[in-house]
C-alpha cells in the first residue's frame, strides 16, 4: 500500500516537475543567472565618459616609445637653444640662458596648441625637466604635463598628467595620472614599468621594438630599433636604403639627470646632460668629439 502510494506520489511531482510552465520558468531563471555570472567576470562599460577622449599609451611600445621620444624632445630643444660649437659647456655658463618656472619658455607653439618647458626637482630629489602643452584637440581643452628624469642606477621615469580643465590644473585635479620607468639590460631586453591606476604593469622587450615613419613631404624612410644593453636603451636609427644615420643611447645619471650619448656613422659622438633646478631652471652640459 504504502509503495503504490509513493509511486503515485512521484509520478504527480514528476508530470508537475515536467509541465511546460514550470520548465519555461527554469529556463528563465537559468538564463538570468547565466548572464549574471558572465557580467561578474566582464568589465562594465562605463558610460558616462569625459567631453574628451585622454587616453594615450595603451600599449608597451607605446608607452617605452613615448618616453624615449620625450627625451629625444628635450635634448633637441636643448641643441637649438645652446651654443654647440664648444668642445664643452660648462653648468654657470648655460643657467643664465635657459627659462624659469616663473618665465617657463616656449618650445612650439601654434594657434591651437603651445609646449613650454622648465626645470624641477622632485620630492626625492631627482633633477627634472618639465614640458607643459596646452592643447585644443577637438576644440576641447587638454593640458598635458610631462615630467621627466633618471632614477639611480638605472632607470629614467615620465611623470604624465592630464587635465581637461583651467581650474583642474590649478588644483591638480587629473583626468589621467601614468608614470612610466624604462631601463635597459645587459641582454639586448628593454623593461618598462607602467603604473595606471594605482596598478603597475610591467612589459619586457627581449626583442627589438622597431617603428618605421615616413615624411610625406620628402618621401623620405626612418627606421628606428630601439633595445637594451648595459643598463641604457639603444635606438638605432636607419634609412629606408638601411644606411646608419645615428645610434642614440639614453641613460641617467647619478642626481637624476637624463643623458643622450649619439654615435654618428663618421664616427663623431655628442652627449648631453640635462639637469632641472628646484628654481625652474634648466641646466645642461654638451660635449662633442673627435
Amino acid at each position: 500500500m504504502c509503495t503504490h502510494y509513493f509511486s503515485r506520489s512521484m509520478n504527480r511531482r514528476l508530470a508537475s516537475a515536467t509541465s511546460p510552465v514550470l520548465l519555461l520558468i527554469f529556463l528563465v531563471l537559468g538564463a538570468i543567472l547565466w548572464i549574471a555570472g558572465c557580467n561578474k567576470d566582464t568589465p562594465i562599460a562605463v558610460t558616462t565618459k569625459p567631453p574628451l577622449e585622454v587616453q594615450s599609451g595603451t600599449t608597451g611600445e607605446e608607452f617605452l616609445i613615448s618616453v624615449l621620444d620625450e627625451i629625444d624632445n628635450i635634448t633637441e630643444y636643448v641643441l637649438r637653444n645652446g651654443n654647440t660649437s664648444q668642445q664643452k659647456m660648462t653648468l654657470n655658463e648655460l643657467s643664465s640662458a635657459l627659462p624659469t618656472k616663473q618665465r617657463k619658455m616656449v618650445v612650439s607653439s601654434t594657434t591651437i596648441d603651445t609646449t613650454y618647458i622648465y626645470g624641477e626637482v622632485t620630492k626625492d630629489g631627482y633633477c627634472a625637466v618639465v614640458t607643459e602643452k596646452h592643447a585644443y584637440p577637438k576644440g576641447i581643452l587638454l593640458i598635458t604635463v610631462r615630467k621627466t628624469y633618471g632614477k639611480p642606477p638605472i632607470a629614467i621615469v615620465s611623470e604624465t598628467k592630464k587635465f581637461i580643465s583651467e581650474q583642474d590644473f590649478l588644483n591638480d585635479t587629473t583626468q589621467q595620472s601614468t608614470i612610466s620607468e624604462v631601463y635597459g639590460l645587459s641582454i639586448d631586453t628593454i623593461v618598462t614599468h607602467v603604473q595606471r591606476n594605482g596598478v603597475v604593469e610591467t612589459y619586457t622587450f627581449r626583442l627589438p621594438v622597431i617603428t618605421s615613419i615616413l615624411n610625406p613631404q620628402d618621401g623620405t624612410v626612418r627606421v628606428t630599433k630601439r633595445y637594451g644593453g648595459s643598463g641604457a636603451v639603444y635606438s638605432e636609427v636607419r634609412d629606408g636604403y638601411n644606411n646608419l644615420i645615428q645610434v642614440r643611447i639614453t641613460s641617467c645619471g647619478p642626481e637624476g639627470e637624463v643623458i643622450t650619448y649619439t654615435e654618428y656613422p663618421d664616427a663623431s659622438w655628442r652627449n648631453v646632460k640635462v639637469f632641472g633646478q628646484s628654481d625652474g631652471s634648466i641646466l645642461r652640459e654638451i660635449t662633442s668629439g673627435p
